[in-house]
């Protein structure tokens, strides 16, 4: 019991020198700029860091990741991280000095984003974008110009170059993952002046996949940071360029494997995929997230700028890309069907889907009426590679629009259109409707409720005279039914 009152003892006395240690910490720091001279030492003992130990790979990830990235985490340090001498030597070091290009690529991107960020601390918006300009406009210069250069395609493999390259790019990126608003117009200029230059640099370096993936990472980055603010003709600029992006990536087949490769090679060409893939997914749901979140001034069809023609052109290159084997990449996978539940949840998408059901079973009902096949196999269902027997085409589209009408939110708008899709679904699959209507009632535990669906489904393929008939008389009848069935079922049945 007494080791117990001790260890209590103990205890109070470690949190009480803990609250004095910190009383301390902040009083001095508070007093007379200590602070301030703090922040001095501990940047210029960074710039020692990374200027004098070139081969002390971990040591310059600390000071980057951890000791100056924790030091513009907030912007009341910034404020006076920003008037210290040391903190420009630190950034014209970062422009000038030949060690720093020999940091590790990730350390540099990371500290780009760094000196970036620690513009919130300047005193206004022209401040802290002339900053950005001063830092990051060598960077832009040495692009465009080595992208201008007669023999650049002869020079781009050699290694000096490369590493050059890949070094700017991982600044570039570092510099626009850091954009907020103050500093947006900047690096809104910074990436537009290197837009031809990062096209150029994608022809030229097709088929080195690291190099790829830094150019698509930086316009990934970029075009994040930027899309919600841009005007009308800021967009159409960054969307034609992404159209154009796009293209080049895919008229080089950039992404597609030999099936001729090794098992290492295989493995390896697989995983450069993944990342690539991923990329252009955030590529598309960054410029998909325009339709969200706007704070321009216009609107962007004054411009005449289609953002979803990109981003349609974009999946139907991604689409065949992505197997099963790489859909078993979490991220790739959550990436993916992130963006097509985003896009399909546009009410034109679903209109143009629930159209195009409607013709494909409209087809096939009235091609068996006559006597035809229709859509045969494919309606009838196929056997899997197991000898299993998969369900067809139609089912499963009824299964799908069923589950979507009583469950899952959408506008009223679409009742109409998603009728005219449902009602040659149940007259091609009518014992599977009967399976589906009773698996409904069966699982109702309430008689009364019970009883209302059973009825509902009844009406729903009776009322109004409804015939079997696709005509339009027949059509309007059938979506006054279903509004009636929705109205009167699907308030209990999402509650079950």
């Amino acid at each position: 019991m007494s080791s117990d009152g001790n260890g209590d003892k103990i205890l109070d006395s470690g949190h009480h020198h803990e609250h004095s240690s910190k009383k301390a910490l902040l009083s001095f720091f508070g007093e007379h700029n200590q602070g301030k001279s703090v922040l001095d030492i501990i940047v210029r003992v960074s710039l020692v860091t990374l200027t004098s130990f070139p081969g002390e790979k971990d040591l310059q990830g600390l000071t980057c990741y951890q000791l100056l990235h924790s030091l513009v985490q907030q912007k009341h340090i910034c404020i006076h991280l920003v008037t210290l001498n040391s903190w420009h030597e630190l950034a014209t070091a970062f422009s000038a000095e030949k060690t720093l290009f020999l940091l590790d690529s990730a350390h540099q991107r990371s500290l780009a984003q760094t000196l970036v960020r620690s513009a919130s601390g300047m005193r206004d918006s022209d401040t802290s974008s002339q900053y950005v300009r001063n830092l990051m406009g060598h960077i832009a210069t040495y692009i465009v110009e080595l992208s201008n250069k007669s023999n650049f395609k002869s020079i781009a493999q050699q290694p000096d170059i490369l590493l050059s390259v890949s070094c700017m790019l991982e600044r570039l990126r570092g510099a626009a993952s850091a954009s907020e608003p103050r500093t947006q117009k900047a690096i809104y200029e910074l990436g537009f002046s290197v837009m031809n230059p990062i096209l150029v640099l994608l022809e030229v370096y097709k088929h080195e996949s690291a190099v790829v993936y830094l150019l698509l990472k930086f316009v990934v980055d970029w075009v994040d940071g930027q899309i919600t603010y841009l005007e009308a003709q800021e967009t159409s600029s960054v969307v034609n360029f992404c159209m154009r992006l796009l293209q080049l990536y895919s008229s080089h087949n950039i992404g597609k494997i030999s099936i001729s490769l090794s098992s290492s090679l295989l493995s390896e060409a697989k995983t450069d995929m993944y990342k690539d893939l991923r990329a252009l997914l955030q590529l598309l749901s960054s410029l998909c997230s325009k339709d969200m979140i706007d704070f321009s001034s216009d609107s962007i069809e004054i411009q005449g700028t289609n953002i979803s023609q990109v981003v349609y052109f974009g999946l139907h290159i991604v689409t065949p890309l992505i197997s099963m084997d790489l859909l078993k990449y979490p991220k790739l996978c959550h990436d993916y069907f992130s963006l097509l539940s985003h896009m399909l949840e546009d009410a034109d998408v679903v209109t143009k889907c629930l159209r195009a059901v409607q013709a494909l079973a409209s087809y096939h009902y009235k091609e068996t009426r006559n006597g035809s096949v229709g859509l045969g196999a494919h309606a009838m269902g196929l056997k899997d590679s197991n000898g299993n027997l998969q369900e067809g085409l139609l089912s499963r589209f009824l299964r799908s629009l069923l589950q979507f009408l009583l469950f899952e939110d959408y506008s009223s708008d679409l009742t109409s259109v998603a009728a005219d899709a449902l009602l040659p679904l149940i007259l091609c699959e009518q014992s599977l409707y009967q399976k589906l209507g009773n698996d409904l009632i069966e699982r109702q535990t309430n008689p009364t409720l019970k009883s209302r669906l059973a009825n509902a489904l009844h009406a729903l393929t009776t009322a109004n005279q409804l015939s079997s008939s696709l005509d339009r008389i027949n059509s309007q009848r059938f979506r006054k039914n279903l509004t009636s069935f929705l109205i009167e079922v699907r308030g209990f049945l999402r509650t079950m």
